[in-house]
């Protein structure tokens, strides 16, 4: 492990994102919406209420672990192999390339590679040189090249989602589509920022992370999952700002064309519904999953229509 600590931020300040300059968008750019009437795109999309998940068995244990070396820092990687079509996966903040247990080998036995690793900092991987921390989606693609990736399914929640945009404007022609879920998604607009800190109340984040992440009706349920959960939470993190490659305006986000899958789950405090049908008005023909009964870990809490819902949005977006 590299001995140099990144640089660290709160996680006040990694949720809401810098307030990028540029005019306050409430609604589609006029070119967006000029293109909406001429029938060129859809607002939002058709929204898919996926049913509460009542039962939970245990997390599946991960394979393919291994550590590949990018530039500046040497990342944990969890590698199915295989010559299916890769599907990536990009961690929450309360997680690592590990927590995908639930998801590896449901998507492998769909004929996909799959592939997650922890970001710079996190369980397994160094944190790198202070002075160079890169980006999230610089990191991403120095990744696929050195594993021998081409063109791949990204797959991002809650912080892990903030490549999503990013990557878009970066490298469109790499992704085949992208999941976005549960993630403020690094949007720079003051107003979607300031609407991040109007929603969380003042001592927010001293409060437990599961009562913050998890929704009342799992922890209620007390599945013996909810114990790993709560152990990845708690292995330590060197949380490195990666600051985006693009700044993540609105008429930004309109231009991309990587076809898009929105999802929330309905108690997310940090992310919910309303929050997702504002993004969605500016996504092209963007499709939206709601999961009920399901906090900011829907990967986790409704695992069983999330992998069902992620793999028929794929499947329609193999080549």
């Amino acid at each position: 492990m590299n001995d140099r600590i990144g640089r660290t931020i709160n996680r006040r300040n990694m949720l809401a994102g810098a307030a990028g300059a540029g005019v306050v968008a409430l609604v589609p750019s006029a070119a967006f919406a000029a293109e909406e009437r001429a029938g060129g795109r859809k607002p939002g999309g058709r929204e898919n209420v996926l049913p509460a998940q009542k039962s939970w068995g245990p997390v599946p244990a991960m394979t393919g672990k291994k550590v590949v070396q990018i530039p500046d820092v040497r990342l944990a990687v969890w590698d199915t192999g295989g010559e299916g079509p890769a599907v990536v996966f990009m961690h929450p903040h309360t997680g690592h390339g590990g927590s995908w247990g639930y998801q590896q080998a449901a998507f492998a036995a769909a004929g996909y590679r799959v592939i997650s690793y922890s970001r710079r900092g996190y369980h397994g991987s160094e944190a790198g040189p202070a002075e160079r921390p890169g980006t999230i989606v610089g990191d991403l693609v120095a990744l696929m090249d050195k594993l021998g990736v081409g063109k791949f399914h990204l797959v991002g929640l809650a912080a892990g989602g903030f490549a999503a945009f990013d990557a878009g404007l970066s490298v469109p022609g790499r992704l085949l589509s992208c999941t976005v879920g549960s993630t403020l998604a690094g949007i720079q607009e003051p107003s979607w920022s300031q609407a991040t800190t109007e929603l969380l109340p003042e001592g927010w984040f001293n409060l437990p992370e599961a009562f913050r992440e998890l929704s009342p009706s799992y922890r209620a349920a007390k599945p013996q999952a909810m114990a790993t959960w709560i152990e990845h939470t708690e292995l330590p993190v060197t949380t490195v700002q990666q600051p985006p490659q693009n700044k993540l305006l609105w008429p930004a986000i309109e231009s991309i064309r990587t076809p898009m899958l929105l999802l929330t789950g309905d108690c997310d405090l940090y992310f919910p519904p309303t929050r997702l049908r504002e993004l969605a008005s500016h996504v092209r023909n963007a499709e939206l999953a709601i999961f009920n009964e399901t906090g900011h870990a829907p990967h986790w809490e409704s695992y069983r229509a999330f992998n069902e819902t992620v793999l028929k949005f794929i499947r329609k977006h193999r080549r």
